[in-house]
């Protein structure tokens, strides 16, 4: 068995330079790690702010759900208070979601094909794991907020939440560009959407 290949991430810097720098550069004899390294796009991170981070300003931040996307992933933060729910709703059936309770309790309720119901009850630290296509609604356990940090693979078409009679804008887990915090288009490059009160570089 041969030794695992190690990179050098200074040799990898010095590389990458030179097959930037070189038009003429002919990719087809690069190794896969100088490959990897030939074609990045501009690279930035980026800090998103929620209600509860410190020193936030409540009136500036106070706006969720609060969803970052790019071509690959969504990731949604959300909150219910006691009285609040996310009534019935209906992924599409690539959007296989997992949830991370980081507060308070939530109830998942699922109906499953032939119209009986599947209950969780998730309490913080716990996930649970939403499959795509299922009908599901959220309601909060106790007299506490129940926050929430939602995953999922990026989809390219709207959820069905629509089709119950959901206004599509207060969705509080919906896909909406207009609920976007940050969304990066990774294949052109370019950051779609910001919301300058809550991103910073």
């Amino acid at each position: 068995m041969g030794q695992p290949t190690c990179w050098d991430n200074n040799q990898a810097d010095s590389n990458t330079a030179t097959i930037m720098s070189d038009p003429e550069s002919d990719n087809a004899t690069l190794t896969p790690e100088e490959r990897a390294f030939a074609h990045l796009p501009e690279q930035t991170m980026y800090k998103i702010q929620t209600a509860r981070a410190k020193g936030a300003d409540a009136d500036d931040v106070a706006h969720p759900p609060q969803t970052i996307r790019t071509n690959e992933f969504r990731c949604l933060y959300f909150e219910l208070h006691p009285d609040e729910q996310l009534d019935w709703h209906t992924h599409t059936p690539g959007l296989d979601e997992v949830n991370l309770c980081l507060a308070g309790r939530a109830k998942y309720t699922m109906e499953r094909e032939d119209g009986c119901h599947q209950t969780l009850v998730i309490e913080p630290m716990e996930f649970v794991y939403v499959p795509g296509g299922a009908r599901n609604k959220i309601e909060v356990v106790g007299d506490q907020t129940h926050r929430s940090l939602s995953v999922a693979r990026a989809v390219s078409v709207a959820r069905l939440e629509a089709l119950e009679g959901s206004d599509a804008e207060d969705d509080v887990s919906g896909d909406s560009e207009s609920t976007d915090s940050l969304f990066v288009d990774r294949k052109r490059d370019e950051v779609v959407a910001k919301n300058d009160d809550l991103v910073s570089e």
